[in-house]
Protein backbone atom coordinates (compact mmCIF):
# COMPACT_ATOMS: atom_id res chain seq x y z
CA UNK A 1 0.00 0.00 0.00
CA UNK A 2 2.76 2.36 0.98
CA UNK A 3 4.17 2.35 -2.65
CA UNK A 4 1.18 2.49 -4.33
CA UNK A 5 0.78 5.51 -1.87
CA UNK A 6 3.98 6.74 -3.53
CA UNK A 7 3.70 6.61 -6.58
CA UNK A 8 0.54 8.08 -6.38
CA UNK A 9 2.00 11.21 -4.62
CA UNK A 10 4.73 11.19 -7.27
CA UNK A 11 3.03 11.77 -10.25
CA UNK A 12 0.92 14.20 -8.90
CA UNK A 13 3.42 16.20 -8.09
CA UNK A 14 5.44 15.36 -11.54
CA UNK A 15 2.49 16.58 -12.95
CA UNK A 16 2.20 19.69 -11.13
CA UNK A 17 5.42 21.01 -12.24
CA UNK A 18 4.76 20.37 -15.29
CA UNK A 19 1.52 22.28 -15.89
CA UNK A 20 3.31 25.32 -13.65
CA UNK A 21 5.94 24.95 -16.40
CA UNK A 22 3.54 24.50 -19.55
CA UNK A 23 1.71 28.06 -17.72
CA UNK A 24 4.92 29.49 -17.24
CA UNK A 25 5.39 29.06 -21.12
CA UNK A 26 2.34 29.81 -22.20
CA UNK A 27 2.56 33.16 -20.43
CA UNK A 28 5.96 34.10 -21.96
CA UNK A 29 5.12 32.54 -25.41
CA UNK A 30 1.29 32.34 -25.99
CA UNK A 31 -0.21 29.79 -28.69
CA UNK A 32 -2.25 31.98 -31.64
CA UNK A 33 -5.32 31.80 -30.98
CA UNK A 34 -7.44 29.56 -33.52
CA UNK A 35 -4.68 26.89 -33.53
CA UNK A 36 -5.66 23.70 -34.34
CA UNK A 37 -3.40 21.01 -32.99
CA UNK A 38 -4.99 18.35 -35.87
CA UNK A 39 -3.25 20.71 -38.49
CA UNK A 40 0.37 19.17 -38.26
CA UNK A 41 1.41 21.66 -40.82
CA UNK A 42 0.28 24.57 -38.48
CA UNK A 43 1.40 23.17 -35.52
CA UNK A 44 4.78 22.61 -37.15
CA UNK A 45 4.80 26.20 -38.27
CA UNK A 46 4.32 27.68 -35.25
CA UNK A 47 6.54 25.07 -33.35
CA UNK A 48 9.48 26.61 -35.54
CA UNK A 49 8.44 30.44 -34.79
CA UNK A 50 9.16 29.87 -31.15
CA UNK A 51 12.35 30.32 -29.50
CA UNK A 52 14.75 28.28 -27.61
CA UNK A 53 13.98 29.45 -24.34
CA UNK A 54 10.14 27.75 -25.55
CA UNK A 55 11.90 24.77 -25.62
CA UNK A 56 14.27 24.89 -22.70
CA UNK A 57 11.38 25.53 -20.19
CA UNK A 58 9.52 22.21 -21.72
CA UNK A 59 12.79 20.24 -21.37
CA UNK A 60 13.43 21.57 -17.82
CA UNK A 61 9.89 20.74 -16.63
CA UNK A 62 10.49 17.41 -17.83
CA UNK A 63 13.62 17.07 -16.22
CA UNK A 64 12.06 18.21 -12.86
CA UNK A 65 9.19 16.19 -12.95
CA UNK A 66 11.15 13.10 -13.46
CA UNK A 67 13.17 13.94 -11.36
CA UNK A 68 10.70 14.40 -8.53
CA UNK A 69 8.79 11.35 -9.04
CA UNK A 70 11.53 9.14 -8.93
CA UNK A 71 13.06 11.01 -5.59
CA UNK A 72 9.55 10.88 -4.05
CA UNK A 73 8.33 7.40 -4.96
CA UNK A 74 11.49 5.61 -3.26
CA UNK A 75 11.71 8.00 -0.38
CA UNK A 76 7.63 6.56 0.06
CA UNK A 77 8.35 3.21 -0.42
CA UNK A 78 9.28 0.72 2.12
CA UNK A 79 11.28 -2.13 0.14
CA UNK A 80 12.28 -1.85 -3.36
CA UNK A 81 13.13 1.83 -3.13
CA UNK A 82 15.06 1.82 -6.42
CA UNK A 83 12.50 -0.13 -8.01
CA UNK A 84 9.41 2.17 -7.50
CA UNK A 85 11.74 5.24 -8.32
CA UNK A 86 12.09 3.57 -11.74
CA UNK A 87 8.55 3.41 -12.40
CA UNK A 88 7.60 6.37 -11.30
CA UNK A 89 10.16 7.82 -13.68
CA UNK A 90 9.60 5.75 -16.50
CA UNK A 91 5.68 6.72 -16.00
CA UNK A 92 6.51 10.11 -16.88
CA UNK A 93 9.58 9.28 -19.60
CA UNK A 94 7.01 7.35 -21.19
CA UNK A 95 4.40 10.61 -21.80
CA UNK A 96 7.23 12.51 -22.84
CA UNK A 97 8.70 10.64 -25.23
CA UNK A 98 4.97 9.60 -26.80
CA UNK A 99 4.46 13.89 -26.56
CA UNK A 100 8.02 14.38 -28.37
CA UNK A 101 7.15 12.12 -31.76
CA UNK A 102 3.65 13.06 -31.99
CA UNK A 103 4.35 16.49 -33.02
CA UNK A 104 7.49 17.59 -35.33
CA UNK A 105 10.15 19.76 -32.63
CA UNK A 106 13.91 20.22 -33.48
CA UNK A 107 15.92 17.49 -33.64
CA UNK A 108 18.11 19.33 -30.79
CA UNK A 109 15.20 19.60 -28.46
CA UNK A 110 14.37 16.12 -28.86
CA UNK A 111 17.53 14.09 -27.78
CA UNK A 112 18.15 17.07 -24.80
CA UNK A 113 14.60 16.67 -23.56
CA UNK A 114 15.01 12.80 -23.86
CA UNK A 115 18.68 12.69 -22.09
CA UNK A 116 17.83 15.41 -19.47
CA UNK A 117 14.44 13.39 -18.36
CA UNK A 118 15.82 9.86 -18.28
CA UNK A 119 19.11 11.33 -15.98
CA UNK A 120 17.46 13.38 -13.85
CA UNK A 121 14.61 10.47 -13.39
CA UNK A 122 17.18 7.92 -12.57
CA UNK A 123 19.49 10.53 -10.01
CA UNK A 124 16.34 11.03 -8.38
CA UNK A 125 15.12 7.38 -7.54
CA UNK A 126 19.14 7.34 -6.65
CA UNK A 127 19.10 9.76 -4.10
CA UNK A 128 15.45 8.74 -3.00
CA UNK A 129 16.47 5.21 -2.64
CA UNK A 130 20.18 5.52 -0.79
CA UNK A 131 18.34 7.85 1.72
CA UNK A 132 17.13 6.30 5.20
CA UNK A 133 14.11 6.71 6.16
CA UNK A 134 12.78 5.77 9.14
Amino acid sequence: MRQIFGILTALITALLIIFMAQMIREGLYPQPSGLDFANKDAVTLWMNSLPNKAFIIIAISHGLAAFAAGLISSLTSGFGRMTFGMISASIIFIPVMIYLFTYHFPVWFVITDTCVTAVLGFIGAMIGSTRYVS
